[in-house]
């Protein structure tokens, strides 16, 4: 039994290896040999399918998913619990049509993936599979929910009906037809209205984000045409058969690996050197950091989970106010998303089909602009309230701050000098980053173990699952929004109302700094951002210019309650209350919108770089 518990990390764990390895070997045979392997890219892909899908099993029996929980939690806990029960029964149907779909998918496969030589079986046979072991898991869950009551359905009841879909899948799914909206109710042009009325109910009241846009889906064809359902169904497989995203995982992996290899402190240090004796110092070391680990991970969250910990640590013993480390902490992880590498500048170029190279480069620029300019308050606030500054380090202790901080300086540079040499794609040059991590922890630092390494892959693969099932369920209700072409509508709405490419960003930012509020920056970035990239083409706007203005807008997303996540990662990591970090952000907010403000206005700070070295 110990064994099947932990059978997605075993399975998954070796996968990610083996991707790992073969991604390697493409690099050495291209860049050493000359001689590159045909078909190392389509067996990474394939096998990325079966680790996402493995992630997303993690997450269930974890139940780790992103959802918005600011209405339930002012529910009574009654009405909470029965809210709840609801959610997990959204989220069973969802595994059952999982598993349905899989099947399909897998009968109706037949052609052949040519540079491995095997049948495209393979690569659907992921959904069923692991559908099944996810539904497993989340009967697992269920199990704990009622005895913890948490819910109020017994498992015996979701086994009841598991084995009653079962039987109806294969011996008369005909019987399907009964969910046929269409059978009952004609609703015509209305039907994505509905579908989309039914999403956002069901998604604010607690479903996981990833499922409420699954079942949204899914009822837009049941009211419109079910036939097509199975052909729209293939968008779950074949939204991760994507080289790009396989960047994801490594560039996490790279995150983690600097954490748990002794790469974060030597950061620390390193910064501290530099910067700890100015006014409001230990702040400057705070945001300092974050700018070179953000060269490293290019995610918010890892910065403040990996970092924070030990930015507040030190801040305090500075005599800082609790307020201010948090507020600081989660304002510098920001930087995180902007400064190459970054895991949303990847999203975003996979959704708008945009250079990730290009998009490195632009966001360079603001991402040194927000360090300046949080660096200036920081100063006015230590000095405000009086903070004492540290002890100033000399040459020799800056010489070896620099030395032992060396490797992990060098990061960004090989990150960045490899794809813009042309050495690299921004995949390969994450599994670079990610080796380069695993070589220093063990090799230089002798602080990585092969089972620390094994187990980051893990955690790497766990979230990892969280934007896969975004991905593959956003790709899915796409399908809706194209065939409905909402994105023109509201494209056509914006033209009514605006009359130039300024008023239209004016637009979309107070727009996303709404949703930001209450939305996920990673769901909003799936959400929404499909819909605004054909209204941005529309109007003439550099779509790299667009990917770098909306992430810095959701990033103020992640810093504003009540769904800020940095606020939440930072003060579990600070042990603080989410109020006293919200109150030490708000300073920090001021300088941030205004750089949003100043690069809307002034494109060209973005552009002109990028347009400049890739024109």
């Amino acid at each position: 039994m110990k064994i099947f518990n932990k059978l997605e990390e075993w399975i998954g764990g070796v996968l990610f290896l083996t991707i790992f390895a073969i991604l390697i070997a493409q690099i050495v045979a291209r860049q050493v040999f000359d001689s590159p392997l045909i078909w190392s890219e389509e067996l990474a892909r394939l096998i990325f399918i079966y680790v996402g899908m493995l992630g997303i099993s993690i997450a269930i029996r974890n139940q780790q998913h992103v959802y918005i929980d600011f209405i339930t939690n002012l529910l009574p806990e009654k009405v909470k619990k029965i809210t709840n029960s609801v959610v997990q029964v959204l989220i069973f149907f969802c595994l059952l049509m999982f598993i349905h779909f899989g099947i399909h998918l897998f009968n109706d496969s037949s052609f052949e993936i040519v540079s491995l030589g095997i049948s495209e079986k393979w690569l659907y046979a992921a959904l069923p599979v692991i559908s099944i072991l996810m539904l497993i898991r989340f009967l697992q869950a269920q199990a704990e929910n009622y005895t913890n009551q948490t819910t109020v359905i017994p498992v015996a009841v979701y086994l009841i009906l598991t084995a009653l879909f079962f039987a109806v899948l294969f011996t008369a799914p005909e019987w399907f037809k009964i969910f046929r909206i269409t059978n009952y109710i004609k609703l015509g042009s209305n039907a994505v209205y509905v579908s989309l009325a039914i999403w956002l109910i069901i998604m604010f009241l607690g479903t996981p984000v990833g499922w409420s846009l699954f079942i949204a889906t899914l009822v837009y064809f049941s009211m419109t045409k079910w036939g097509v359902v199975n052909s729209a169904s293939t968008k779950l497989v074949d939204s991760l058969n994507s080289f790009p995203l396989l960047s994801v995982p490594f560039f996490i992996l790279t995150g983690i690996l600097m954490n748990t290899g002794g790469i974060t402190n030597r950061i620390f240090d390193f910064a501290k050197a530099l910067l700890g004796h100015y006014r409001g110092g230990m702040g400057h070391v705070n945001i300092g950091a974050s700018l070179i680990f953000s060269g490293m991970s290019g995610s918010a969250l890892a910065d403040a989970g990996g970092l924070g910990q030990l930015e507040i640590k030190a801040m305090r013993d500075a005599g800082y106010d609790d307020d201010i480390c948090g507020g600081l902490t989660a304002a510098s992880c920001i930087i995180g998303p902007l400064v190459p590498p970054s895991i949303a500048m990847i999203i975003y170029g996979v959704i708008a089909n945009q250079s990730i190279a290009k998009l490195f480069v632009a966001g360079f620029v603001p991402g040194v602009l927000i360090t300046i300019v949080l660096m200036i308050m920081n100063y006015f606030v230590a000095k405000k309230r009086g903070y004492a500054r540290t002890p100033k380090a000399n040459l020799q202790q800056r010489c070896a701050a620099f030395k032992d901080a060396i490797w992990a300086l060098l990061t960004p540079i090989l990150i960045i000098g490899g794809i813009f040499s042309g050495l690299f794609t921004p995949t390969e040059a994450a599994v670079i980053a990610a080796l380069y991590s695993v070589i220093i922890g063990k090799f230089v630092h002798k602080e990585l173990t092969m089972a620390m390494l094994f187990k980051s892959c893990v955690e790497a693969m766990a979230i990892t699952g969280v934007t896969v099932l975004m991905v593959i369920t956003v790709t899915f209700f796409g399908d809706m929004i194209a065939r409905e072409q909402v994105a023109l509508r509201i494209g056509e709405l914006f033209v009514s109302v605006a009359d130039s490419p300024l008023t239209v960003l004016v637009m979309i930012n107070l727009l996303l700094l709404f949703l930001g509020m209450f939305i996920d920056a990673l769901a909003l970035q799936f959400l929404v951002l499909p819909m605004l990239i054909p209204i941005a083409s529309q109007f003439g706007i550099d779509l790299i210019f667009f990917g770098v203005m909306t992430t810095l807008n959701m990033m103020i997303g992640i810093l504003t309650p009540p769904m800020g996540m940095a606020l939440f990662v930072v003060a579990r990591v600070g042990n603080m209350s989410v109020s006293t970090v919200t109150k030490g952000v708000l300073p920090f907010l001021v300088p941030i919108f205004i750089t949003l403000v100043l690069i809307t206005i002034f494109p060209e700070i973005i552009t002109f770089i990028p347009n400049l070295i890739m024109p």
